[in-house]
């Protein structure tokens, strides 16, 4: 078994682990943002209130992954008939990819595409940066703990009367 199928065959343990680690560690606000980003780029975004963040991610990120779809002919993606590599690269884009699969699963290649390759490599870009704006999202959606040593340690500002 070479390196590759090694991780491969380990991918669910770790996506398991992955999945374990964010319920954990994450407050109810976080799973919401995260799992929004994830349905569709910039949603989470959205949702908390960050507004101009999440157009720049929906644009930016839609339109690199539809024109990797269009360079590679709407033949790159599928979780089944493509090279393993590619549909880890597109399992963080989510609901988009799932809506790609879906709309083109009929189709069939009928010629040789020199591009098919940039297209998956713009399409699974485009889901990978997705995970960024996910773990942007899981930052802004944290909920900020209160400091109670530092008002017992240090002095209360004190105010000038002028």
């Amino acid at each position: 078994m070479t390196f590759s199928e090694t991780i491969l065959e380990l991918l669910p343990v770790f996506v398991a682990a992955g999945v374990a680690y964010f319920l954990w560690k994450s407050n109810p606000r976080q799973r919401i943002a995260v799992l929004l980003t994830w349905a569709f780029p910039g949603a989470g975004h959205w949702w908390l209130g960050h507004k101009t963040r999440a157009k720049f991610l929906a644009l930016c990120l839609v339109t690199t992954f539809v024109a990797g779809m269009a360079l590679a002919g709407f033949l790159n993606v599928s979780p089944f008939d493509r090279h393993p590599i590619w549909k880890l690269a597109q399992a963080p884009g989510g609901l988009m990819a799932v809506v790609a699969w879906l709309s083109t699963m009929s189709l069939k290649v009928t010629t040789a595409n020199n591009y098919y390759l940039i297209g998956c490599l713009y399409s699974g870009s485009a889901c990978l940066l997705n995970l960024i704006a996910m773990c942007d999202v899981w930052d802004l959606a944290e909920t900020p703990e209160t400091d109670t040593t530092a008002s017992a340690t240090e002095p209360a500002p004190v105010e000038e009367n002028t």
